[in-house]
Parts: structure tokens; C-alpha cells; sequence
């Protein structure tokens, strides 16, 4: 037994790998606000450019993604490409819609996939530069700055929304394209 956790971390695999998808990123089964505190996004809506994050449940993606040493689960996807200078909406929803309460800030990090090269590198680099800066009050849209353009290809972005209740986080796998135009602008309410 020794013998093989030695071999699996040599390789960048640890007991998370042997669970599935669907185990790694399932809800917390605590009552009440205790369903939210693994951070894991269930307690909160995302939507970027326009769609709205989706449930990663593909084993065999998940398993790529989350090998990947990082202090994380990717737990979330788009179905479709979006915008390198994005424009995200978050707040209440999921399974505890009350949670984070009014929106006091969004924050994003994002990380580059398709530079990452397990022969070279021990672990996952955050992307550098890289802000959101609302597009009118906290509870409206939210758009995405870089101190460099970033290139087309696969990203995970973490969106974390903090609000005057608590907070929550969701880490998204998504194909970013220069080429595609943001979502609209939303001031949000007061």
C-alpha cells in the first residue's frame, strides 16, 4: 500500500484521483448553511458571456483537469467558447440561494491549461494581471482585464463572489477565443 500511494504521487496522482467526477464535486450533505462551506460553487449561479456554468461530469475530463496539481477542484464548465475579455455575472443560487447574500465583490484568477507541461512544471501557474472590474454596481456584470492579451485556448477560471452573507467559489474549465465579442453590459440595479 505504501508502495503504491508512493507511485501515485510520483505520478501526480493522490486519492482524489481514484474517485469519479461526480464524488470529487458533490455538494456537501451538511443541513443548512453547512452546504456551502466546501467552496465547491454549489451555492451560487455563474454565468459568462451570456451561459450559464454547467456541471462537469465527464470522468474522463475531470480526471485531466483535476491531475493537475492545485489547490482546487474543477468542478464547472461552458458548453461553448467565450470572449478573452469575458464579462461574468455571479450571485445567489444553487442549492442554498440565500448564502452569500448582496454582492459586495466578484474577484477571477485565472490559469492557462494549454502552457501547462507536466515534464517542466510541478504544479499550476496563475495567469498574472488578470482582474474583473464590475461594469456598474456589484450586482451586474462583471468584465474581465489583462495586463497581456491572453491567447485562444483552455483555461480554468475561478470566479469567487463574495457578498454580505458569506462567500462561495466556482473553478470553471473553459476554451477562451479572441476572436469572440463579450457578453452585454449590466449596471445591475442598486
Amino acid at each position: 500500500m505504501v508502495l503504491e500511494t508512493m507511485m501515485a504521487m510520483a505520478l501526480g496522482l493522490g486519492p482524489e484521483s481514484n474517485k469519479s467526477q461526480k464524488e470529487r464535486c458533490a455538494p456537501n450533505h451538511a443541513s443548512g448553511t453547512m452546504m456551502c462551506v466546501n467552496r465547491a460553487g454549489h451555492c451560487m449561479d455563474v454565468v459568462v458571456d451570456g451561459q450559464k456554468t454547467v456541471a462537469l461530469t465527464d470522468d474522463a475530463t475531470g480526471r485531466r483537469v483535476n491531475a493537475i496539481e492545485k489547490y482546487f477542484d474543477v468542478c464547472w464548465q461552458l458548453p461553448n467558447p467565450v470572449s478573452t475579455k469575458l464579462r461574468i455575472r455571479s450571485g445567489n443560487g444553487g442549492i442554498y440561494p440565500t448564502y452569500i447574500g448582496a454582492i459586495e465583490k466578484v474577484d477571477a484568477q485565472v490559469y492557462a491549461l494549454d502552457d501547462f507541461d507536466p515534464k517542466v512544471d510541478s504544479r499550476l501557474d496563475q495567469v498574472n494581471g488578470v482582474r474583473l472590474e464590475p461594469d456598474g454596481t456589484p450586482s451586474g456584470t462583471w468584465h474581465l482585464t489583462s495586463e497581456r492579451p491572453l491567447k485562444k485556448g483552455e483555461y480554468v477560471l475561478i470566479v469567487q463572489t463574495f457578498g454580505a452573507g458569506n462567500w462561495d467559489r466556482q473553478a470553471i474549465l473553459v476554451n477562451l477565443d479572441p476572436a469572440l465579442q463579450p457578453g452585454a453590459v449590466d449596471k445591475g440595479g442598486k
